[in-house]
């Protein structure tokens, strides 16, 4: 008989969440086996990484952008000591103005707590020739982005190197729970963190969950010529990710849910990129993947309510890079020592019983 191996946790998923998760709970001394399939795609791996304090829309504070931008800074720091790679970058995040509406209200909430973030407004001569904003523009202070990929790969290898990672596609329908254990193949565990991206709208014991996937496109492009190293916002983000590449985003599209790149959505971010950028560029990538997103734009976090050795950590969106690192460390907190989650974030807010 093949010998149990028996851990503190296992975490199924080694997008985003479950790598922020997985090193979390290392660095608090518990044990975990990683159960992920490479093969699988994940939204994570084409995920543009932005980060962003305020809301363009309305212009304000994003849902707890301190904590959230204080936790992520401390936590992407020690990873990058920890795994020898540099994957976190402080950016201006440039607005370019279409309408001078846009500018009364930027200026009106410079006035507001959001403030803190937004530079006063400057007119188009401080600009890059190749950026088209006759209307001016300001910067928000705060942004930036992760260099997903580059995370998610190092730290691959990182869990590798401990044996920590079962290279598989997770089966439902082999977990067994036991009263206050779970026994998968020859794993065992007090407790699995399900932390699956889009794949849990397929979970049998989270099938209540409010999912609202969404597809998401991105281009990587050349543009010759083009220096700037902050990332412009005006229909696209203009994003530089080093050796000249740009990514170029994003799409939202609810229908045909799958992870195959389409002409359409390349032609609708190839006209909005010529609006805003005055220099010619080459596609060298397109990618799609399936956002976890959720109806009201919160994570899905908490114990089953009914299991309670199955746990979710689950639709951080598209702020994830943002949002995952203070919600890791609030959902172990939870686990840990059964402090309260956060109503906005725990997943009984949608459990009808």
């Amino acid at each position: 008989m093949t010998p149990i191996s028996k851990f503190d946790y296992l975490i199924t998923g080694q997008g985003l969440a479950g790598t922020i998760l997985a090193h979390q709970l290392l660095s608090q001394g518990r044990s975990i086996c990683i159960i992920d399939d490479p093969s699988l795609s994940s939204t994570s791996k084409v995920a543009g990484g932005l980060f962003n304090p305020v809301v363009f829309k309305r212009l304000v504070k994003s849902w707890m952008a301190d904590e959230q931008l204080s936790a992520a800074e401390a936590f992407y720091g020690k990873m990058e000591v920890l795994l020898g790679e540099s994957f976190f970058y402080r950016k201006e995040l440039l607005k370019i103005f279409a309408e001078e509406q846009e500018i009364t209200l930027w200026n009106k909430k410079r006035e507001e707590e959001v403030g803190k973030y937004l530079s006063p407004v400057h007119d188009s001569s401080d600009l890059s020739l190749a950026i088209e904003a006759p209307m001016g523009y300001a910067s928000v202070s705060g942004a930036g982005y992760v260099d997903v990929l580059a995370f998610l790969n190092s730290s691959r290898e990182y869990f590798r190197s401990l044996n920590l990672l079962v290279e598989e596609k997770f089966d439902h329908t082999l977990l067994k729970i036991n009263s206050g254990t779970v026994t998968y193949k020859t794993l065992e565990a007090p407790r699995i963190l399900f932390c699956e991206g889009h794949l849990a709208a397929a979970n049998p014991w989270f099938s209540w969950m409010p999912f609202n996937l969404a597809k998401g496109e991105v281009l990587t492009v050349k543009i010759p010529g083009y220096e700037r190293n902050d990332v412009v916002n005006k229909g696209v983000f203009i994003l530089p990710i080093g050796n000249g590449l740009f990514k170029v985003g994003a799409t939202f599209a609810w229908d045909k849910l799958d992870e195959t790149p389409t002409e359409a959505a390349k032609d609708d971010l190839v006209q909005r990129l010529k609006k805003v950028l005055k220099l010619p560029f080459e596609i060298v990538d397109h990618k799609a993947g399936i956002r976890p997103t959720v109806i009201n734009r919160r994570p899905l976090i908490g114990v089953h309510p009914v299991h309670s050795e199955l746990a979710m950590f689950n639709g951080m969106g598209s702020k994830g890079v943002m949002i995952a690192p203070l919600f890791s460390e609030h959902f172990i907190a939870h686990l840990q020592t059964g402090i309260p989650l956060n109503p906005e974030v725990d997943i009984r807010r949608f459990w009808k019983g």
